[in-house]
């Protein structure tokens, strides 16, 4: 499987074994089940983070 990641600084494909996603994708969704994840972020943080529009 190829995963292509890009940001205005470049972009990496990377290749990653089939069998290797599955269980990865198992332990994330077991730590963070589908549709929960809003939940999990700290929306006050986050939008601290953000510059200021002055």
């Amino acid at each position: 499987m190829y995963i292509t990641l890009g940001s205005s600084a470049g972009t990496a494909l990377l290749e990653v074994p089939v069998q290797d996603i599955k269980p990865f994708l198992q332990n994330t969704e077991a730590l963070v089940p589908r549709g929960t994840e809003s939940g999990r972020i700290d929306w006050d943080t986050e939008l601290a983070f953000l510059p200021s529009q002055d």
